[in-house]
């Protein structure tokens, strides 16, 4: 095992006697859906993105704006809560993270023959606390547990886009973004054995990583009312600085915590900040849309999205994923629009196994969204939300336990555009 591994292993947090506790959702890609009117169709946005989003989709699309200068602000309020069964004296264990943000903003000007426009985008944000005692009474050691945990996790995204047409029917456009990510985990968990011994351990890590990402996109309507889109996109980090510190204190078993003295009656190990700049490595990111005008009310579109996988030994292995998408949008009358969609979310963890150990949690998610859209002139203002679902399995207690775990999410969102 090479350095980098101990190091990670080092700051991973254990329930009980080293059991895993997660950052954010590292586990699937399509965390947060990206701008209004995509938003609202559930993601299938890549053979449409004529709009101040599509830059984040496929900036292709951007040829297909209107000459006028075109805005959209998007601001959303997303929460999930995750259910562990039978994890902590045979009750639930349940996590619970929350974020408020401005997940988008956009504006596209004509410049020429082109289409130029700029961008910021959250493509993923967790925000974390968790305060929770528990008496566990199993038939040999009853003890009380004690958790406090504050996790943050945020990735932006801001850049400019540049896009042109290459005849009525063809267009393609690239996005130049730049990424950063900052981590932040601080975590004490408590254990008090029913015959007066305890353990003690509190865990500190926080990472900050800033990089480029780059997206190509082209888009393509070989007939009238159908149109085709691909993008590609992955990230390449330019600096990366993680820090990990663990302190421990065990009363009773020396092996639970790395002493310096075994013969000592408290077995207690030293904290000591360790440093390391070790890069994460992310997949290659492709999707392919479809979609069809069938006329002036109504528009359908379906998307694939793949990823790559990733070999990763310092921050986790990832499988490659599939991820479809299916939108519709439907205007009442003129001044009114209704969208709808349907969107999966795949983990990028392979499936558990019974048997091995120090697995990542394995659960696939499934949902839907739903927006309607009042203009008002050159205005529009956009109210809809989404919903995801999914069952899955853990090892959130021990190493080789597993317990059936489940991820409910929704998210409402409020965005104008001009």
């Amino acid at each position: 095992m090479n350095i980098s591994m101990r190091l990670f292993n080092f700051w991973t947090v254990f329930l009980f006697c080293f059991s895993t506790v997660t950052l954010a959702d590292e586990f699937h890609y399509n965390n947060i859906l990206i701008g209004d009117r995509a938003s609202g169709m559930g993601g299938a946005y890549t053979a449409i993105s004529d709009d101040a989003s599509g830059m984040f989709y496929n900036p292709a699309g951007m040829v297909y704006v209107s000459d006028r200068n075109f805005s959209a602000s998007v601001n959303a309020y997303t929460e999930q809560t995750k259910t562990y069964e039978n994890a902590i004296g045979g009750e639930p264990f349940v996590r619970h993270s929350s974020a408020l943000l401005a997940n988008y903003f956009g504006i596209v000007k004509p410049i020429g023959n082109f289409k130029f426009g700029f961008s910021y985008a959250v493509p993923d944000s967790v925000g974390e606390d968790l305060n929770l005692t528990v008496r566990s009474v199993p038939a040999a050691t009853p003890y009380d547990f004690t958790i406090n945990l504050s996790n943050r996790d945020n990735t932006i995204n801001v850049g400019p886009s540049l896009a042109m047409a290459i005849n009525d029917s063809l267009s393609i456009g690239a996005t130049l973004y730049f990424h950063k990510r900052d981590v932040l985990l601080i975590q004490n968990l408590y254990t008090a054995r029913i015959d007066g011994t305890n353990q003690w351990s509190n865990t500190y890590f926080t990472s900050s990583e800033s990089g480029l990402r780059p997206i190509l996109g082209v888009t393509w309507a070989p007939v009238d009312k159908l149109s085709l889109g691909v993008s590609l996109s992955t990230i390449f980090l330019i600096s990366s600085n993680s820090q990990s510190q663990k302190t421990c204190v065990d009363t009773l078993t020396p092996t639970n915590c790395t002493v310096t003295d075994p013969t000592a009656p408290v077995q207690m190990q030293v904290p000591t900040l360790i440093n390391f700049d070790d890069k994460r490595k992310y997949p290659i990111r492709a999707a392919f849309g479809v979609a069809y005008f069938a006329s002036s009310e109504l528009l359908v579109s379906s998307d694939l999205t793949y990823h790559t996988a990733v070999n990763d030994p310092v921050f986790g292995d990832k499988v490659a994923t599939l991820d479809a998408a299916f939108g519709t949008e439907y205007y009442l009358s003129k001044k009114w629009a209704l969208r709808a969609g349907l969107f999966s979310n795949v983990a990028n963890t392979p499936p558990i196994v019974a048997g091995v150990t120090n697995i990542e949690e394995h659960i696939n998610l499934y949902g839907g969204s739903l927006s309607f859209t009042h203009f008002t002139g050159d205005s529009a203002v956009t109210i809809g939300g989404s919903i995801s679902y999914g069952q899955g399995q853990s090892q959130i207690t021990t190493k080789d336990a597993v317990q059936n775990a489940s991820t409910f999410g929704w998210t409402m969102f409020l965005s104008s555009s001009y």
